[in-house]
């Protein structure tokens, strides 16, 4: 019951706003001064189709099909119903740009020049355009007007999501001709972390350009340039994001090493019963890092002479990209943590990349209710140890 009166409440306020919306648009007013969009295109094919400005579509891309094989250890596995593959089809990527077009960071939204949410650009709220939360806001965030073109090149200042995303971005653009270098304005979540910098300059991509969505939530400029979401690994670019920071620091040891990645002084995806599991890994000879403790360079040396690692589902993983074909991995991952838009296998995409030798260990939680909707996955663990030490005598073929 009480459900359903605050499904009911949303709906008159949604509609409330929705109404205000109309009445402020033929006063000549939008969003940027007061209330939600005025309504939604479904796509930004929409859009350009009812050619309402200059927006238009730069480039498209075909990802070709991926397929991420079953895990080293599905037999032991399967009964969690896990899915034994999974499959990307052929897909597009699609660089845009909207003429006078504006991006909202909380709740996130890519608003056209006519004020009208583009909800296929949008849509991580759900499935029904009406619904995006959008339009529950009766103010957006003060709009940030930007002269010239704008390049949306990260709304996330995440490890995983600046290797796995941002740099591949890039690389797309030079694919097709075009450089970081041809925008006035480079659109950035925050570039507070050292790991970022030290990436940026890596790639030298010029932090005088930056916006940083941390200090203006709400953008307009004159072309904003972004990708329509794509959900799918780019392998090409994957590799060439790897090659290119393999090639730039020369990661070569002298020894394989087995590491963990420690995550304890996060704040969740920690082990409960910590002592048990380091029983286990001082037995095996594993060394324990803690990556958010090193330079860019030192983790990307670690993973490449590794030639076992063990973590939770987290960003250090992303450093996969840099293993050695052949590497044995254990991921540690919620036996919760499943379903399309929770996006369990995204460190298996490395797995493909650089056909690593790969297992889940799936493991109980001891929820909180602090991580809201994320609870089931990033919850703290507590892991069969026993399983894993089985696993890691599976991987070294020991029994």
């Amino acid at each position: 019951m009480v459900s359903r009166v605050k499904l009911f409440l949303l709906f008159l306020l949604r509609e409330g706003l929705r109404i205000v919306a109309r009445v402020l648009s033929l006063l000549g007013y939008s969003s940027k001064t007061f209330g939600p969009p005025r309504g939604y295109y479904k796509s930004v094919d929409e859009l350009i189709q009812l050619k309402v400005d200059k927006s238009n579509v730069i480039f498209k891309n075909i990802l070709s099909p991926v397929t991420i094989g079953e895990p080293f250890n599905f037999d032991r596995i399967k009964k969690y119903n896990i899915e034994k593959v999974y499959s990307f089809e052929k897909s597009e990527m699609r660089l845009n740009t909207l003429h006078k077009g504006r991006y909202h960071l909380e709740p996130h939204a890519v608003i056209s020049s006519d004020d009208m949410l583009i909800f296929s650009e949008s849509c991580c709220y759900g499935m029904n355009p009406k619904e995006h939360w959008i339009f529950h806001q009766a103010r957006l965030s003060k709009c940030k007007i930007l002269s010239g073109s704008a390049f949306m090149l990260g709304g996330r200042a995440n490890y995983w999501h600046l290797l796995s995303e941002e740099l591949p971005s890039i690389y797309r653009l030079k694919k097709n001709g075009l450089d970081i270098d041809n925008f006035d304005h480079l659109i950035v979540k925050s570039s507070k972390y050292d790991f970022q910098n030290e990436i940026y300059d890596l790639f030298q991509i010029p932090r005088n350009k930056f916006v940083k969505l941390e200090n203006y939530p709400h953008i307009q400029a004159d072309s904003l340039v972004y990708y329509s979401p794509t959900y799918q690994p780019d392998l090409e670019a994957l590799a060439w994001t790897r090659d290119f920071i393999l090639n730039s620091t020369n990661p070569k040891g002298d020894t394989q090493k087995r590491i963990y990645i420690c995550r304890q002084n996060s704040n969740s995806k920690r082990i409960k019963n910590n002592e048990e599991l380091l029983a286990v890994l001082t037995a095996n000879n594993f060394t324990i890092i803690r990556p958010e403790n090193m330079t860019v360079l030192e983790q990307v040396k670690a993973f490449r002479n590794a030639d076992f690692v063990i973590g939770a589902h987290g960003a250090a993983l992303a450093n996969l990209m840099f293993c050695n074909a052949g590497t044995n991995v254990i991921e540690i991952r919620s036996k919760f943590h499943h379903g399309a838009f929770s996006a369990p296998n995204v460190y298996m995409w490395y797995k493909e990349l650089n056909q690593l030798k790969y297992s889940i260990l799936l493991s109980d939680i001891e929820e909180s209710e602090e991580l809201k909707g994320r609870s089931k996955m990033d919850s703290d663990f507590v892991i069969d140890t026993n399983e894993l030490e089985t696993l890691i005598k599976l991987h070294l073929n020991e029994v």
